[in-house]
Order: structure tokens, then sequence, then C-alpha cells
């Protein structure tokens, strides 16, 4: 299948809400996943005639790249949309990215706000920090855990700690040399132990190809995302709210606006293959 047909969108839902009023008053808002959303790595997607460079690593070496079906389609959002960025990024990962966003982004699953000005939302940041606190040795049990498998394994994975701000938040777990089927087989192990009482139950597992986080229940883009529509409603009328998201994990915050946008062969889009057949 040529790799442009990868990017073709579906609306897959709409939530049911009153009418809004018509006017130009009406807030418009797109809460948009990054990563296999609006771009996708070349690991993914070897890049083709026109496309361009999304997001670097940290050397400044190209790492995602946009197709021009998806500029296409991020410039007609932009035109009639207010796009928020809702990432598991955290912010030095997200400023590497050359999408231009000009209103508040949403980080690290959700537990950094940042305002338009590029500065985190204070109290949203001291809420993040306070039930991080809470959990951290939930997180370092899974850390420890993680490590020695790994370790034992010999299978090429790297588990390390995602943090923002001073502030620890969740675990990711990577092939070095892009093994999915090895990480696939850690998630595995993960929920398994997690699921015989082994180790901590109060997380949440997700895997998506090359990508295992070990998040804290508490952490997700849904809660981050209610809180950004607060901002935006006017006269006790929310924004009208479009959620764009490829992963399992994004369906909370996709149930959260008035309509869903998943890009077809993503991680929800194949789900709902399996539905269908």
């Amino acid at each position: 299948m040529p790799v442009e047909a990868s990017n073709t969108l579906r609306v897959i839902s709409a939530h049911a809400c009153s009418f809004f009023s018509p006017g130009d008053a009406l807030q418009k808002i797109l809460f948009a996943d990054l990563d296999d959303t609006l771009f996708h790595s070349y690991r993914k997607h070897h890049p083709g005639p026109g496309w361009l460079v999304a997001a670097t690593l940290r050397d400044g070496s190209a790492f995602s790249y946009t197709s021009p079906r998806q500029r296409a389609a991020f410039e007609l959002w932009q035109s009639v949309l207010t796009i928020i960025p809702v990432t598991a990024r955290n912010h030095d990962s997200f400023r590497r990215v050359t999408l231009a966003f000009h209103a508040e982004a949403i980080l690290d699953y959700g537990a950094v706000v940042l305002d338009s000005d590029g500065a985190p939302d204070p109290d949203w940041l001291a809420r993040s920090a306070s039930l991080a606190r809470e959990h951290d040795a939930t997180l370092q049990s899974w850390f420890d855990k993680l490590c020695q498998h790994c370790e034992e394994q010999e299978a090429g994975l790297r588990v390390r700690w995602i943090d923002d701000f001073g502030v620890r938040l969740y675990l990711v777990a990577k092939s070095t040399v892009g093994n999915v089927d090895a990480v696939s087989a850690l998630a595995q192990t993960c929920r398994a132990a997690r699921d015989a009482g082994q180790l901590p139950a109060d997380v949440t597992i997700h895997c998506n190809a090359n990508n295992l986080a070990i998040l804290p229940r508490w952490l997700d883009k849904r809660h981050a995302v209610e809180y950004v529509q607060r901002r935006y409603t006017l006269d006790g009328e929310p924004p009208l709210s479009f959620g764009m998201g490829d992963s399992l994990v994004d369906l909370p915050f996709l149930a959260a606006c008035d309509y869903q946008i998943v890009p077809t062969h993503s991680q929800i889009g194949q789900a709902i293959d399996r539905i269908e057949r």
C-alpha cells in the first residue's frame, strides 16, 4: 500500500451534545496528537518526494516528517480552528517540532499545559507535581523491575524516566534497534506481572510499535484537555472541540471532544477495522 494512503483520515464519531448557537463567538478547537497523527518518524514511513522535516533529534538530525497530504490537512485545519497539540512529548522534545502552534500545548500525556507564551501553567504544574510525588514509589518499583528484566533478556531494550520541569512523570521502554516484537513481548510481561499482583496495579500500560509507556493512573490527556476546554468556555458555552489521535491511549481525550478524527491504519484505525470485520 502506498505510504500516502496511510494518511487518510476518518471521523469515527460525533459526541452527543447540545446544539451550539451560530456566530463567531463560538470557540472552535482541534486537540491534536502529534506523532503518528500529524507526522511520522522515518522508521515508520520513509519520506518520499515533497516530505518535509517535522521534528528533529537533539543533535539536529531529522527524525520525523510530514507528507504533502498531512501538511495540506494541517493548513486547512489551522485556517479555521485553534490547534492545540496533545502529546506524550516533554518540553525538550516538543521544542524540536517544526510545526507552528499559536495557542496552548498539552505535553507529557497531560501533565504539563503550556500557555500561549510557552510558559507552563503554574497551577496545573503544581497539581501534576503533587500527584507525581504520591505515585513516585510505584513507578520506581516498575523501573527497577523493568531494568532487571531487560538486562536479563539482553534484547536491546532501554528503560528511562521521562521528567519535565523537575518532575518525574512516567517510564518509557524502547528497543535501541527498533525491535517492535521485543517491545510488544515486554508489554505482555508487564501486564502479566501487574495482573498477578507482582507489581503495583495502579498504572496504565500503553504499547504502540517501538514505544512502551508505564503511566500512573492519574496521568491522562483527557484531564488536561478538559482543563483547557474550560478556559475557552464563554458565557457557559463550551468550545466546539475536535479531537484527533492515533493510539488507544488517546481514546479518553477524544471522548471529551464533540468529534473524533483518527488516521487510517493507526492503532485505533486497526482496532476499528477488526471490529468491522
